[in-house]
């Protein structure tokens, strides 16, 4: 009898013990943040100003690398996957199409320094045999000549010469705007080189990223 009562009372502790029990919150589902970059105020106006108020900004992708960017009517980055870089794809009056590099990507080991490209980016600039990756100025890097290169250059900018006016090719110093070398923040084994021309480029470069 006493064992009887025992596990009665036993069954009714188990029962009453289920029925408070709280019910585990069902798992909510993870939030994933839009990737989205702000467009820098000041770029908007000079775009508006040169290529119309219908240019919308939005995400690009090229080798693995994004970018954030205006797409107006007659200018626009293209990804170059060959390159492997961005062009500027320009639509001329005439509906001609003209393309130019402006952003170049270049592979190194990740614990290798920034100047480990110049065979790369020699390759790539022609007539820049003598040239070398140097630090420039806000934590950049610039193709520059050196040795005899370096003084004929000088000899130029100083109007002794008539030339040379780009020492290093197309990827070096020239009249036609700067071009600089800065690594991947986030991809240590990718070098970026960026043509900022001689206008507002419709792209932000500090919006590049590894494409997730």
């Amino acid at each position: 009898m006493i064992r009887e009562s025992q596990a009665v009372v036993a069954a009714f502790m188990l029962a009453a013990c289920t029925a408070g029990a709280p019910e585990e919150p069902a798992a909510e589902a993870p939030v994933v943040a839009a990737r989205v970059a702000e467009a820098p105020p000041v770029a908007r106006e000079s775009i508006e100003e040169m290529h119309g108020a219908t240019c919308t900004w939005g995400e690009f992708v090229s080798a693995g690398v994004s970018i954030w960017s205006y797409a107006c009517p007659n200018l626009r980055p293209a990804a170059d996957e060959a390159m492997r870089g961005f062009q500027r794809e320009q639509t001329g009056a005439d509906g001609a199409v003209t393309r130019v590099p402006v952003i170049q990507f270049f592979a190194k080991p990740a614990d290798a320094p920034i100047g480990s490209v110049i065979d790369a980016v020699r390759a790539a600039s022609p007539g820049s045999g003598a040239g070398e990756i140097e630090p420039g100025s806000h934590d950049d890097n610039v193709l520059m000549p050196t040795g005899r290169a370096a003084m004929a250059y000088s000899r130029f900018l100083g109007g002794e010469a008539s030339e040379p006016s780009m020492p290093c090719g197309p990827l070096g110093p020239s009249e036609g705007g700067g071009r600089i070398f800065r690594v991947l923040p986030d991809v240590p084994e990718k070098v970026i080189m960026i043509d900022w021309g001689t206008e507002p480029p419709v792209y932000d470069p500090d919006t590049m990223s590894a494409e997730n």
